[in-house]
C-alpha cells in the first residue's frame, strides 16, 4: 500500500500539517492554564509519535477500517511503509479519546478550513459556498434525542452534519450538530464565524429547500446578508404570484425562462423579505420551480437557475462521495449525557401557546359578556328614566284637557299633543325591545362560545399536562465525532488535491472510493534515501492504466514535493 505516498504529498502542499500542529498547540496552552493535569492526556511529545497515531485515524478507510476498533484484529500492512509498524485499536482508541477530552474538534475544524480556503482559493476575493445538511442514522434502542432521518423516511436518534463546499465543490469544512437542528438557527451565526475564520467576506450562500423558509429569510435580511434556496413546497401556480418584469430566458438553458415575481396574496406580501424568482419552460404557463432568498446585486436574474443548479455537482456528489469512499456513515464514541428532550419541549411549549390562547381568547369573551350585561343595565335605565319623563309629561297634559274641557276651552291642541307623546313612548318602547333583543342575541352567542371555549381550554390543558417534559433523553457528546469528521474532510480534500493537481486526465473525475482501490492502496516498495525517497509502485494490468500512472508520477514528480523532514518524495511506476 505505497500508492498514498501521493496523499502526503497533497497533505504537505495543502498546510493542514502546520494547521493543525497549530490549532493543538493553542489548545493544550490555553488548556494547561485552566487545568495543568490535564496537558499529560493530549500528545505525546515526540512529532513522529503524535503524527503516527493521527494518520492511523486518517488513513481507516484508505486501510478498508471504519473504526478504531477493526484494528483490533487487522492483520495487513497498514501505515507499516510510513513508521514501520501498525497500532492496534486500544493504542489508537485511546489517543482519539484523550483528544475528545481536551475537545480539539471545534479548533481543527476551522483551523482546518482557513487552510482549505487558502489552498483551493488564494486571493481574498469574497466566496459564495455550498451548504447542506447529512443526516447520520444512530442505531438504539435507548430513548434519544431524534429526528427524521430522510434517507431512511423514519424518525429514529442520530447526527446532522452541516456540510460546506466552495466554488467547485472543494469542501471546506463540515460541523456535527444534534439531530433536531435546523439551518434558521444555525447558518447566519456559522457563515459568520466561517469569514472571520477564512478572513473574507462570504459573498452569499446556497443550499437546498431546506433554507426556502421564511424564518431563514428573516434572519438573512436582520443580518443584511444573502443567499439562494428553493421553495420547499411544490405545486405553486402562476395566480400565487404577480410577476413584476418580463420573463427572460435562463443562461445557457434557452429552453427554460425565468421573472421576478412577488406573493399575489397581500397577506404574504406584506410578511414577505425574500426575494422570488419563477422559472417555467418556455411555452408553458405555470411555474416548475420558484427560486428565493436575498439575491446578491451582482447575481442576474438568468444566471440564478445556473447557480443553484451547480450543488449537485459541487455538494451533492461530493458528499455521495465521502459516503462511500470516508465512512461518513460512521458514529465514533457513544458517551451520552442526560438532557431534557427538547422535541418534548418545544411539544409543551406550542401546547402552552394554545392553553394560553385559549384562555385569552376565554378572558375576552368573558369581558364581552360582561360589557353586554352592562349594556343591557344602562339600556333598561335609560328606557325607564325616557318613559318616566314621557309619562310626567301626560300627566300634566292629561290634567291641563281635563281643566280646559270642564270650561268648555278649545282642546284640539292638547288632543295633539298627547297623541305625539303617546307615539312618543310606542316608539321608545319598540326602540328599546329591538335593541334589547339585539343585545341579548351577542350575549347568547358570547355565552355559546364561552362555553365551547371552556371545552377546548381544558382539552388543550388536559393535552398539555400529558406531555412528559420530566423524563431526561440521552444525548451523545459529539466532541469525538467532530473529531473524525475533521479527518474524513480532509481526507476528502486530500484526494480532491491528488486528483486536480497529480493524476492524469483520464483518472481526474475519480471519486474517493474508487482511487483508493486503483492508487492508494497501490503495492510497491519504498527505499527510504538520506536526501530522496523513492517509492516503486507495481504495473498495471492494463495500458491505459499504466500509461495514466505514468503520466499521474510525472507530474508528482514535477512538483518537487517534500516530506516532512526536508526529503524529496519521488515516485514511479515499475514498467509492465
Amino acid at each position: 500500500m505505497r500508492g498514498f505516498f501521493s496523499l502526503e504529498g497533497a497533505k504537505q502542499e495543502l498546510g493542514v500539517t502546520e494547521a493543525i500542529e497549530t490549532s493543538l498547540s493553542e489548545r493544550e496552552e490555553a488548556v494547561q492554564a485552566e487545568e495543568e493535569p490535564k496537558t499529560r492526556l493530549l500528545w505525546e511529545k515526540e512529532a513522529q509519535t503524535r503524527w503516527a497515531k493521527l494518520d492511523h485515524l486518517l488513513y481507516l478507510p484508505v486501510l478498508g477500517l471504519t473504526r478504531p476498533h477493526d484494528l483490533y484484529y487487522y492483520q495487513g500492512q497498514g501505515l507499516r511503509v510510513l513508521y514501520g509498524f501498525t497500532y492496534k485499536y486500544q493504542t489508537v482508541e485511546h489517543f482519539l479519546g484523550r483528544l475528545t477530552r481536551l475537545e480539539v474538534g471545534q479548533p481543527i475544524a476551522a483551523a482546518l478550513a482557513q487552510s482549505y480556503s487558502q489552498a483551493w482559493y488564494g486571493a481574498n476575493d469574497p466566496l459564495f459556498i455550498f451548504v447542506d445538511w447529512h443526516l447520520k442514522p444512530h442505531w438504539t434502542k435507548q430513548s434519544a434525542q431524534s429526528g427524521h432521518v430522510t434517507m431512511l423516511k423514519r424518525v429514529m436518534p442520530g447526527t446532522k452534519q452541516l456540510i460546506l463546499n466552495g466554488p467547485e465543490g472543494h469542501l471546506l469544512g463540515a460541523w456535527n450538530k444534534p439531530i433536531d437542528s435546523h439551518l434558521s438557527g444555525e447558518l447566519v451565526d456559522l457563515e459568520a464565524e466561517l469569514a472571520d475564520t477564512v478572513q473574507r467576506p462570504i459573498d452569499y450562500t446556497i443550499c437546498d429547500s431546506e433554507g426556502g423558509g421564511l424564518p431563514l429569510g428573516q434572519r438573512y435580511a436582520a443580518a443584511e446578508r444573502y443567499y439562494l434556496s428553493l421553495l420547499p413546497q411544490q405545486g405553486y401556480k402562476l395566480t400565487d404570484f404577480t410577476v413584476v418584469d418580463n420573463w427572460q430566458p435562463v443562461t445557457d438553458d434557452p429552453q427554460r425562462e425565468v421573472v421576478a415575481a412577488g406573493w399575489h396574496s397581500p397577506l404574504k406580501a406584506k410578511k414577505e423579505v425574500r426575494d422570488l424568482v419563477l422559472m417555467r419552460r418556455v411555452g408553458d404557463t405555470e411555474p416548475t420551480r420558484v427560486y428565493t432568498g436575498r439575491l446578491p446585486p451582482d447575481l442576474a436574474l438568468a444566471d440564478v437557475p445556473g447557480q443553484h443548479r451547480q450543488r449537485w455537482a459541487n455538494q451533492e456528489r461530493v458528499i455521495r462521495e465521502l459516503v462511500n469512499g470516508a465512512n461518513l456513515n460512521a458514529n465514533y464514541g457513544y458517551s451520552y449525557q442526560q438532557v431534557p428532550n427538547r422535541t418534548v419541549q418545544r411539544r409543551w411549549v406550542e401546547a402552552q401557546e394554545k392553553v394560553e390562547y385559549s384562555e385569552q381568547h376565554l378572558q375576552r369573551q368573558q369581558q364581552a359578556i360582561s360589557n353586554l350585561q352592562q349594556q343591557l343595565v344602562s339600556l333598561r335605565q335609560q328606557y325607564q328614566q325616557q318613559q318616566a319623563i314621557i309619562l310626567s309629561n301626560l300627566r300634566q297634559q292629561q290634567a291641563e284637557f281635563v281643566q280646559r274641557h270642564a270650561n268648555d276651552q278649545v282642546v284640539r291642541r292638547l288632543q295633539q299633543q298627547l297623541a305625539g307623546q303617546y307615539r312618543k313612548s310606542d316608539k321608545a318602547k319598540l326602540r328599546y325591545q329591538r335593541r334589547r333583543g339585539k343585545l341579548l342575541a351577542k350575549l347568547r352567542q358570547h355565552r355559546t362560545q364561552r362555553k365551547d371555549i371552556t371545552v377546548e381550554l381544558a382539552h388543550r390543558q388536559t393535552t398539555r399536562n400529558e406531555i412528559d417534559t420530566d423524563t431526561l433523553y440521552r444525548e451523545r457528546n459529539l466532541e469525538k465525532d467532530q473529531i473524525m469528521l475533521n479527518l474524513q474532510v480532509l481526507l476528502g480534500n486530500l484526494h480532491h488535491w491528488t486528483r486536480h493537481h497529480y493524476l492524469a486526465p483520464l483518472w481526474q473525475r475519480l471519486e474517493l472510493k474508487t482511487a483508493i482501490n486503483m492508487i492508494y492502496r497501490k503495492p510497491g516498495w519504498v527505499q527510504w534515501g538520506t536526501d530522496q525517497i523513492d517509492v516503486l509502485l507495481e504495473s498495471y494490468p492494463y495500458p491505459e492504466q499504466q500509461q495514466a500512472m505514468e503520466e499521474t508520477c510525472r507530474r508528482f514528480n514535477a512538483a518537487n514535493i517534500r516530506w516532512r523532514d526536508g526529503r524529496l518524495l519521488f515516485i514511479r511506476v515499475a514498467p509492465t
